[in-house]
């Protein structure tokens, strides 16, 4: 279980150094028409996909195969969407963002944390438990299809390089301060090693029997859960996992000199309770948050995480739209 730890140092300090935001990243899609997150996810996406099914191919991981609840997914994913932009951070932006100093993160990893540990074993599983029953769908894109994952895999490498060429013929962004070239991972730098250290994850997971690479929502529930009953079996290698992401960040920003204690505006202090709470519901809907369905479920081609990577995305322009937000540091 050990290796959940210092993956999820190495995953905290490669947020933290390139800055890996799945909030300002989704955000400025429709704020500034700038597509180099989006670019830079297709990157980690990639990778991932080339090492899981080159894993599973000679049976060192087993991909899963099973069903979803396609309206708890679209419902979640909106959920969650609308819930990480009012918040100012995702399900892993809470806990690489509290590594920073940011007051703001660890409200909303405090409500977020609860609300799912609730969905699990607590109050709302009564209540969304149902929820999670209905509309049963095949979770699989290329088994209902019926072709070769390895098709899927080169069509999107061959989207991913399209998307990286255009980035590079056409920069949209340049750091203002030529020191922030050294100080901070290239985007497209971040997400490469984001999604080899990806692949090394799932298969260090898979020796401790947990079938599966990065996830946030479920281990932050099992830290709760941990804390609150002293169960060992809630300390494993997936809460060990976004322990080690605080810790990595820290030691970043601390390194970096960009570990600052940042109180939010008291107006907002409300806000991010209420977005952590929001994002707990959706992710316990949609199967996980973004790192679970956006980052790498869709590297397996999971239906569920593509589809709740959609509707992430329109749940995050609904709040741009209602909050005019622009900001994701909080």
């Amino acid at each position: 279980m050990l290796s959940g730890l210092i993956i999820g140092v190495l995953f905290g300090i490669l947020l933290q150094r390139s800055q890996f935001c799945f909030v300002s990243g989704f955000r400025n899609i429709f704020t500034q028409k700038n597509f180099r997150f989006p670019t830079a996810l297709c990157i980690a996406i990639s990778i991932q996909s080339i090492g899981f099914f080159t894993l599973q191919h000679y049976e060192l991981i087993e991909l899963p195969n099973g069903e979803f609840s396609l309206s708890a997914t679209v419902l979640g994913g909106l959920l969650f969407g609308f819930g990480m932009a009012s918040a100012g951070c995702c399900g892993s932006g809470t806990w690489f963002r509290s590594g920073e100093g940011i007051v703001g993160a660890w409200l909303a990893l405090f409500s977020f944390a609860l609300t799912v540990a609730s969905a699990q074993s607590g109050i709302l599983k009564h209540w969304l438990a149902p929820l999670l029953q209905q509309n049963m769908v095949t979770d699989n894109f290329y088994q209902k299809l019926q072709i070769n994952p390895w098709w899927l895999v080169i069509s999107l490498c061959l989207i991913t390089v399209l998307l990286l060429i255009y980035q590079i013929q056409h920069p949209r962004y340049q750091f203002q301060d030529p020191n922030k070239r050294f100080k901070y991972l290239s985007p497209f730098t971040g997400a490469a090693l984001i999604g080899m250290l990806g692949v090394l994850a799932w298969y260090l997971s898979a020796q401790t029997g947990r079938n599966y690479g990065y996830g946030i929502a479920v281990p932050t529930a099992n830290v709760i859960q941990y804390i609150v009953t002293g169960q060992q079996r809630y300390l494993n290698w997936g809460s060990l996992f976004v322990i080690g992401i605080i810790i990595g960040s820290f030691v970043s920003a601390k390194v970096c000199a960009d570990f600052k204690l940042t109180l939010p505006p008291p107006d907002m202090l409300f806000r991010r309770l209420l977005g952590g709470v929001v994002m707990g519901i959706g992710a316990s809907l949609a199967g996980g948050c973004t790192v679970t369905n956006s980052l790498v479920a869709t590297a397996y081609f999971s239906a569920q995480g593509w589809t709740a990577t959609g509707m992430i995305l329109i749940g995050v322009w609904l709040s741009t739209f209602i909050f005019k937000t622009t900001q994701c540091r909080i």
